[in-house]
């Protein structure tokens, strides 16, 4: 649509119109000061720029122009915008290179090989740039700007293209927005601690959350560092002191060699756990057990994670599909395990962060929610009903009415819930909670190697559980 001309000074013309510009519009920006089709030279009056203009730079030659940060075909959609920028209604597939803070958009290589832009984005300190899902759970990069323009951007990978990855575009395009170009870093950057010979426990991130990192934060982090080395050396000496070996005495060599003998004779997980020096008390614990301690039929943990994700609403697209924040739910947790207050309707927890916060939970239990005794009857329940031979419903009736008591309450009340999710227009049917629940319920037996041959069945299992809840769960 806009061609460079480079005569005396660069400027733009308009295929189309003819009409002239020197700097190249920016989307959700109107063109500014422009020149009416006639001498191809500008009048000499518009030869200095208006400052309203956005300052990006005219591309006049390649050893000139700003460092490309990213390249490659993407697929655009403008979803919100301002008067004068028309909305796209579906996915155009567009050229895209990301130079200094700017967003530029060709039909294709060849209109970049000529200069030939179609239009650009500038990113300016107020543009957030943001990271989403669509509907199938495609990633996706959200781009906000002040003056309402919104845009998405689907990273389109093709065969002799030049293309920066989806996680490549995001860093570049959120370390563009409102940075300075040249991909420069401010003074507050955390490549302070890149080059850092780092042996303890202790994150720095745990000791100033995320706001930007400085002197004082770096200061504290070594400190922290330092008293974590000590107490790690402290441990080793104490064990060392217990088995009466001294290695003052041994060269380098030999005292790593006589470390790594006594790190490897120490006691494994299980023999802790049976001496009570380990104790799980919510994740990994057995769920008869955790349901004792709590004097509960169905977990807490349970029980207030779908209540919290109920009070959120049950018409999220692809809930239980799309995960949440893994670093989020890894916090949660922490806290769970440590018994600490923690109320799940608050905002922090969103409906993506609770429902991984559940699947985790079910996935780490020492014995699924159907034990692994009962998998042989379910397995044949549903390869018998797959070949017309008996009822499938009534054999799984059954089974769960044989389960232990926290178990099937448990199992009953999850169940309950994936009917209310699968009733709402959320994409999630009953065959698509199976292909999540199927495995998370039914657990995978450490012995059994075809792990991929059960997939299909625990899949059919729990569907026809969650089809035919009223009669499975109807005991006499």
């Amino acid at each position: 649509k806009w061609k460079l001309i480079d005569n005396d000074k660069p400027h733009y013309e308009n295929r189309r119109t003819g009409e002239r510009v020197w700097t190249l519009p920016v989307i959700g920006q109107a063109v500014g000061r422009t020149f009416s089709h006639g001498p191809k030279k500008p009048p000499k009056g518009l030869e200095k720029r208006s400052k309203s203009l956005s300052d990006y730079g005219h591309v006049k030659d390649s050893s000139q122009s700003p460092v490309v940060k990213c390249e490659g075909m993407l697929k655009r959609k403008i979803t919100h915008a301002p008067a004068e920028v028309k909305c796209e209604k579906s996915w155009t597939p567009l050229f895209t290179v990301l130079k200094a803070n700017t967003l530029f958009f060709y039909k294709d290589s060849k209109h970049y090989r000529r200069n030939e832009p179609e239009s650009a984005c500038e990113l300016t300190e107020t543009a957030q740039i943001l990271s989403e899902h669509d509907r199938k759970g495609f990633k996706l990069i959200k781009i906000q700007k002040d003056n309402g323009l919104e845009m998405l951007l689907k990273v389109k990978d093709e065969a002799g293209t030049r293309s920066s990855s989806f996680d490549s575009w995001l860093e570049q395009l959120t370390s563009s927005a409102g940075g300075p170009t040249q991909g420069m870093r401010s003074s507050h950057s955390t490549s302070h601690l890149e080059n850092m010979d780092y042996d303890g426990d202790v994150d720095i991130r745990s000791i100033i959350g995320n706001k930007e990192i400085t002197k004082k934060d770096i200061n504290e982090f070594l400190k922290r560092r330092e008293t974590a080395n000590q107490l790690n050396k402290s441990c080793i000496q104490q064990m060392l002191d217990e088995q009466g070996i001294d290695i003052s005495h041994l060269d380098k060599s030999k005292k790593k060699e006589v470390l790594n003998k006594l790190l490897s004779a120490r006691p494994s997980v299980g023999d802790l756990e049976k001496r009570g020096l380990i104790k799980y008390t919510v994740f990994q614990c057995p769920l008869a057990k955790l349901c004792s301690r709590q004097k509960v039929q169905v977990p807490k943990v349970v029980t207030q994670c779908i209540e919290a994700i109920e009070h959120r609403g049950l018409k999220s697209s692809g809930i239980y599909r799309i995960n949440g924040n893994n670093a989020s739910i890894t916090k949660l947790r922490y806290k769970v395990d440590r018994e600490e207050a923690v109320n799940l309707k608050d905002q922090e927890y969103d409906i993506n962060i609770l429902t991984g916060f559940m699947k985790l939970f079910l996935r780490e239990l020492p014995e699924p929610v159907i034990p692994w005794n009962q998998y042989p009857i379910v397995e044949r329940a549903i390869r018998d009903g797959d070949a017309g031979i008996g009822d499938p419903v009534t054999a799984i009736k059954q089974v769960v009415q044989n389960l232990p008591e926290p178990n099937k309450s448990t199992l009953i009340y999850i169940i309950l819930h994936l009917v209310r999710v699968a009733n709402e227009e959320n994409q999630m049917d009953e065959h698509n909670l199976s292909i999540i629940f199927g495995p998370s319920l039914l657990g995978n037996h450490p012995e059994r190697r075809n792990l991929l041959a059960d997939l299909p069945v625990q899949n059919k299992a729990i569907e026809l559980i969650i089809s035919n809840y009223k009669t499975i769960f109807t005991f006499r």
